[in-house]
């Protein structure tokens, strides 16, 4: 939204079409920064006696934009990640909500822990950028919220998996995009080396929505849903786990034969690799794609990437062994959209200084 000032009453005007090496979206930009100065506030956080300190955005604006993604009111027993806080009324409207929640930003921001204290507020509140983030530093998370903040950084893809990382049920995505919704034609993104973006240095891609959405299941999410794309923000909601499998299956479980390494054919995979987990099954279903395939890793979906006949009722179905992975015994199984899940083989991740495998 764009805000305007009048007599120290604050009003919404349509916002400019932001797009690259374009005027009116730098003006627009640098107009969001002023009133931003003058308010101090970017988000908008209710006291606890009902007084509301008023940011840029309002707690209705705040209210709608979480609003977008499938987040339950009771949150009791979840364990949320707020990834890029900032003033903090997503940590706090989550611990709100029940949950035990953790919240991060790259710098300390003084009117998040002004918010905090005003609000006695037991969110865990740490300064790390988004590559210090992994399970051994912050634990993994029921739910993690990760809104407008991917365009901001460096390294898109590598993030998105971190994110993944972290989570175990789903990630709440919200992101620019360089268009209202999906579009024909490939995926696309847009690379920013300064300003080019609004004037800010720190904007550094523009995805089309379709990229978006293929960036996150590139990642390792299994389930991504596109919900609402407004004013060039995208909402998508990424999952860790397949849907339940049918209750009335009309086939057999496959019955899965290997997991190997798609370099030397053994089950071992040394740690921080860019390997991919080739599966070995027996079906009675004809005609699989990768579409009708539901692969697993310790519980977790994995994208399948190729599904290919072997002759007769064999098939092998590969897919990218996720990083972060910590080193030791791990379980492949899979099924298909019409069975239940095969049994279950074993693979080991190997520490990365001490493979004895060479590369």
């Amino acid at each position: 939204m764009r805000f305007k000032c009048d007599g120290g009453r604050w009003y919404h005007t349509p916002m400019a079409w932001l797009k690259a090496q374009d005027e009116k979206s730098t003006k627009w930009v640098k107009e969001q920064i002023d009133i931003l100065n003058q308010k101090g506030w970017y988000h908008s956080i209710q006291l606890p006696d009902g007084q509301v300190i008023e940011g840029v955005q309002s707690i209705d604006h705040l209210k709608a934009r979480i609003g977008r993604f499938p987040i339950p009111e009771d949150l009791t027993g979840k364990r949320v990640l707020d990834v890029g806080a900032w003033d903090g009324w997503f940590s706090f409207e989550m611990e709100r909500r029940g949950a035990e929640v953790v919240a991060v930003d790259c710098v300390d921001m003084e009117k998040f822990r002004i918010a905090h204290q005003l609000l006695g507020s037991k969110v865990d509140y740490r300064v790390l950028d988004v590559d210090e983030l992994s399970p051994a530093t912050c634990g993994r998370f029921d739910i993690v919220l990760f809104l407008g903040v991917l365009y901001h950084l460096r390294h898109p893809l590598l993030s998105l998996e971190r994110i993944c990382q972290l989570t175990r049920d789903l990630a709440a995505v919200e992101s620019f995009v360089i268009d209202e919704g999906l579009q024909p034609g490939p995926p696309v993104i847009e690379f920013y080396e300064t300003n080019e973006l609004g004037g800010q240095t720190d904007n550094w891609y523009g995805p089309t929505t379709a990229c978006l959405l293929a960036l996150c299941r590139s990642a390792g999410f299994v389930r991504v849903e596109l919900g609402e794309v407004v004013k060039q923000r995208a909402h998508v909601t990424c999952y860790r786990r397949w849907e339940p499998p049918p209750p009335n299956p009309a086939y057999a479980p496959p019955v899965l034969k290997a997991a190997a390494n798609n370099r030397d054919w053994t089950n071992r995979f040394p740690k921080n690799k860019d390997l991919y987990v080739c599966c070995f099954f027996t079906s009675q279903e004809q005609g699989l794609t990768t579409k009708e395939l539901r692969l697993e890793l310790d519980g977790y979906g994995v994208p399948a990437l190729t599904a290919a006949t072997q002759g007769g009722d064999g098939w092998q179905a590969n897919f990218w062994l996720p990083s972060g992975l910590d080193p030791g015994p791990h379980e492949v199984r899979l099924r298909t959209v019409n069975s239940l899940y095969s049994n279950a083989v074993p693979i080991e991740v190997l520490p990365a200084a001490n493979s004895p495998i060479p590369f």
